[in-house]
């Protein structure tokens, strides 16, 4: 058999055995394809399902907290009005007590409880026992002048208030109210708002709920009345309107399973939507918070963590039902208001969004599955075009085209073994000639290639690895456990560091030099990648390790320039600040070398710059000097110090973030802790740049001075 006639058959049979190859490669593509669709549709699926229910979440706690601090906002006021009241009619009485003379009323006949009319107004009873002296109605009559001031604050704050009354130490109960209700055995002296705060008589005191003596629950704050020589002569108390209280806890929440209940510092429940039924059921006050949560003690933890900003909302069994909850803080009161959503409110759209979404993939399979079935049957047809095709054009160009085509393809094949030197020797003047020169300079092209290619993969895998190195010599020279001395109770210390794409040069320290002083360092090095990590580490070491052997900060900052200036060939430099605390006083004595202002809230708790006097960089010139100076902290002052990554921090349109944000950022929450205000001005930060991306390195340190004896109530 002639070549020619051979290599027809040759092509034809490697033509359909080729196209059935391709054929049986595409049924078998086609039939993994779907069951890859399938396997991807699950997991976008399952995906979707998690990224919606985040998101839900997301959004449900931001609404719960900030419909928590509506309510707290209102709550406050209104427990606020209260506690006014009760301090401005202490404060009247007082008046009464030290002169007597000029506002006793004769004339004045007060209405004894048991004949009072039940309407608003003022009555009087004497304690069971109290011998009823001359003396003793003399000063009732002083005391029904307290008529002045209770009618004016009843009058217009009935809605929050019950009763307005004062109990004297002589045994005198007098009461502005519309409850004409007359115990006989009442004792003034002996009830929880007398003694609470006759305990304690210079502040307000707060009652939680309890039982009263007409049997209703009730909240009452009171304050001690002293005559002019400082003995507690009577004490003033109000009772809150509870039903009102009750109303403005319960009556709003979020969805349509939203409630919110109030927690006293104990962390029992004081107003709740049960808490009615519950009184009933119990024959008197029931508080149970352990009746109502599963696990109590770790959802108080919880509800305390989120209160005081160190945790997230959270979920937590509440009658055998699962919600979602955030907690926030009554200043007037430090008790606390949770709000919470079933969580089955919450997740109720995941299922709805899985429903259609399973819907229409159906829709797109069948759909899918028909495409798929008529591009093999076109794929039939066209195999045995591309056949008889190739039939015909094999027997004209088998007897040209076999020999260079077998040169050609044992070319190939050494180039694939990765020899590009072997060349075609080809030199036809039609298209395989063409091929082959054009093959010949491809394996040029792909020599030159691969050997740029294995440049620029070893130049990447270097620098990927310095960069690498760096981050990880940046991140654990850093302190990260807070608090870092739990010992320390006179201080609240916090610090962080959000890197840039690149590594830099930023890095803060503190340490103890001795049991009362406190070394706080916050730098920046020029440049950024290995060599800047590397000068960070020297720096934070030769800073640290001079700090430890005693002077001033001028001194250390001194000593540790000339240090770095030694050797110093690639030019760099360190700007820093070096504060040294005095734990017991509050004093910070400090120096700045070419850093940023610190930060210092003061008594007026407000957050301010510092311009102190700066000396010129580390590292930059042997030789110089620096200037201490001294910030003298108020207890509960604090402190803030930070890299020019916060004020130069930019947006999409190039505007940096400043100073001015930034300090508007801390004084949002200026009496929060450290990582309070810290969290701030970080999350001010993010708003700003948005999806900017971040050249520089953000470093913060913040303290708070607790006093001598760490008072955590400053």
């Amino acid at each position: 058999m002639r070549i020619g006639k051979k290599l027809i058959i040759s092509m034809l049979a490697l033509t359909l055995g080729a196209m059935l190859l391709v054929y049986a490669g595409l049924y078998a593509i086609i039939a993994d394809l779907r069951g890859n669709i399938q396997k991807l549709y699950e997991n976008i699926r399952t995906g979707a399902e998690q990224t919606i229910e985040e998101g839900l979440y997301a959004q449900d706690s931001d609404s719960l907290r900030v419909l928590a601090d509506m309510q707290v906002e209102v709550t406050d006021s209104r427990l606020r009005i209260v506690s006014d009241a009760v301090s401005q009619s202490a404060e009247y009485a007082e008046k009464l007590y030290a002169s007597p003379g000029d506002h006793v009323n004769a004339a004045y006949n007060p209405v004894h409880l048991s004949e009072a009319p039940e309407t608003l107004s003022a009555r009087y009873m004497f304690s069971a026992g109290v011998e009823e002296t001359e003396a003793l109605y003399e000063e009732l009559k002083l005391i029904s002048d307290m008529e002045e001031i209770f009618a004016p604050i009843m009058k217009y704050n009935s809605r929050f208030l019950d009763n307005l009354y004062v109990g004297t130490a002589s045994g005198i109960f007098y009461q502005y109210t519309n409850n004409n209700v007359y115990l006989e055995n009442y004792v003034v002296t002996r009830r929880h708002w007398y003694v609470n705060s006759t305990s304690s008589p210079d502040k307000i005191m707060w009652k939680e709920t309890e039982i009263d003596s007409y049997g209703r629950p009730c909240i009452t704050a009171s304050m001690a009345v002293k005559d002019p020589e400082g003995n507690i002569v009577a004490v003033v108390a109000a009772d809150v309107n509870f039903e009102q209280m009750m109303s403005n806890v319960i009556g709003s929440g979020l969805g349509e399973t939203g409630t919110t209940f109030l927690l006293g510092a104990e962390r029992d429940l004081l107003a709740y939507s049960a808490f009615m039924e519950d009184v009933q059921a119990h024959n008197g006050l029931y508080n149970a918070f352990e009746d109502h949560f599963a696990d109590p003690e770790s959802v108080r933890q919880k509800i305390d963590d989120c209160a005081y900003g160190h945790g997230e909302a959270f979920t937590a069994v509440l009658d055998g039902k699962e919600i979602y909850m955030t907690a926030c803080e009554i200043p007037s009161t430090g008790w606390l208001l949770c709000t919470a959503i079933n969580a089955e409110e919450i997740t109720e759209p995941i299922g709805k969004v899985t429903a259609q979404s399973d819907r229409l993939f159906a829709d797109a399979r069948a759909e899918m599955t028909a495409e798929f079935r008529s591009l093999l049957i076109n794929a039939i047809i066209a195999i045995v075009t591309i056949a008889l095709i190739a039939a015909v054009i094999a027997y004209f160009i088998s007897r040209t085209v076999s020999k260079p085509i077998i040169k050609l393809t044992d070319t190939v094949k050494n180039t694939g073994e990765g020899d590009f030197d072997r060349k075609s020797d080809i030199d036809t003047r039609d298209e395989i000639g063409d091929l082959a020169r054009g093959f010949n300079k491809m394996q040029d092209d792909l020599k030159l290639y691969t050997e740029n290619l294995k440049t620029v993969t070893a130049e990447k895998e270097r620098i990927g690895a310095e960069l690498n190195v760096a981050t990880q010599i940046q991140a654990d020279m850093l302190p990260r456990i807070f608090p870092p001395f739990p010992q320390k109770k006179e201080i609240d210390l916090f610090a962080s560091m959000s890197p840039a794409k690149e590594v830099g040069g930023d890095f803060y320290d503190f340490f103890l030099i001795d049991e009362n002083h406190l070394a706080l360092v916050i730098a920046d090095v020029s440049g950024k990648g290995v060599p800047a990590a590397l000068f960070m580490v020297i720096s934070k070491t030769l800073i640290k390790n001079r700090a430890m052997q005693g002077g001033s900060p001028a001194q250390i900052l001194a000593d540790v320039n000339n240090q770095l200036c030694e050797g110093n060939e690639a030019d760099m430099f360190v700007t820093c600040w070096l504060g040294i605390f005095d734990l017991s006083t509050g004093k910070m004595t400090a120096a700045n070398a070419g850093h940023e202002f610190p930060v210092v809230c003061g008594p007026d708790r407000k957050f301010g710059l510092l311009k102190d006097k700066h000396g010129f960089v580390l590292a930059a010139m042997e030789g110089a000097r620096y200037r201490d100076y001294e910030i003298q902290l108020e207890r509960g002052g604090s402190i803030f110090v930070y890299t020019d990554g916060v004020p130069e921090a930019t947006d999409a349109g190039g505007e940096m973030f400043g100073t001015d944000r930034m300090l508007e950022a801390l004084n949002r929450r200026p009496d929060g802790t450290p990582s309070v205000f810290i969290e701030e001005v970080g999350s001010a930060v993010k708003e700003f740049t948005g999806e900017a991306p971040q050249f520089d390195d953000v470093t913060m340190i913040g303290m708070t001075w607790r006093g001598e004896h760490g008072d955590k109530t400053v």
